[in-house]
């Protein structure tokens, strides 16, 4: 079976053994070194991870197969708490609906989707640290993707980010539908712990991160909730697995923004 044909399901069932030789053998094609292999677990979810490290930057394994993506507001409980933060931004930001509705038109439809295996970075990073390139000026996405293109990377696919994110998870995020305390900054429970697959993602609302698709930005809002005071319900938000922030794009590029945006490199596998 090709390794970019692997599944979560499968991933985890293998042997300590078996998924050793896996992880080399994808190492190997890849160009990289492994690391680690070894179980993890996160937000009451066991499974297995991989490291790899390629050209300074370290890579997670992350399984792919049919998943479940984006927001279904039958499969998501939200608590009183919840409610009443939502009920307080909505009188002062002028907002309208309920809280369901609110959050189905701020992120991406249900849908279901096959993505093949890859390795994903464990952390994103700024593009201008990624990208040699002294005789261009960063003028936009397309300087992203001919930057990583030269290193044989690329940014990760909308549907893409959102499982590495995930992880298979199908709550509003990747730890459950509710949020902790206090806002989605700094030291807080669940945003900074690695994921089920070892990523650190999703863990700071000013860095949304670059996907291979231009107006599509994940991981946050560019800290414009958080920022402006918008509360615990629209802060929390940002970080939600399928959040998608519409104005984002144009932010970045418009305001010059597209060095110091991250990006998470992707590398495929055979």
């Amino acid at each position: 079976m090709p390794h970019a044909d692997l599944t979560q399901s499968a991933w985890n069932a293998l042997s300590d053994e078996a998924a050793t030789r896996v992880a080399r053998a994808v190492a190997a094609g890849a160009g990289a070194t492994l690391a680690h292999v070894g179980p993890h677990s996160y937000a009451g979810r066991s499974g297995r991870v991989a490291f790899l490290d390629r050209d300074g930057l370290r890579f997670a394994l992350v399984p792919g197969g049919t998943v479940d993506l984006g927001f279904d507001p039958s499969r998501c409980t939200l608590t009183a708490r919840q409610a009443a933060h939502f009920t307080e931004a909505a009188q002062e930001w002028g907002l309208s609906g309920s809280p369901l509705d609110f959050i189905a038109a701020s992120t991406s439809a249900a849908r279901r989707v096959d993505l093949p295996a890859r390795l994903v970075a464990v952390r994103a990073t700024a593009s201008e640290e990624l990208i040699d390139d002294e005789d261009e000026e960063a003028d936009g996405h397309d300087w992203v993707i001919a930057g990583l293109r030269a290193r044989g990377l690329r940014p990760p696919t909308p549907d893409e980010w959102e499982h590495a994110c995930g992880a298979g998870a199908t709550t509003l995020f990747r730890w459950g539908d509710d949020y902790p305390d206090g806002e989605p900054y700094g030291t807080v429970p669940l945003i900074q712990d690695p994921n089920l697959f070892g990523l650190v993602i999703a863990a700071d609302p000013y860095a949304s991160e670059f996907t291979t698709d231009p107006e599509v930005f994940c991981g946050g809002d560019g800290g414009a909730a958080l920022c402006g005071g918008y509360g615990s319900f629209l802060s929390w938000l940002t970080l939600a697995t399928a959040y998608r922030e519409a104005t984002l794009a144009e932010t970045v590029v418009d305001g010059g923004l597209t060095e110091e945006t991250p990006v998470r490199p992707v590398i495929e596998i055979p």
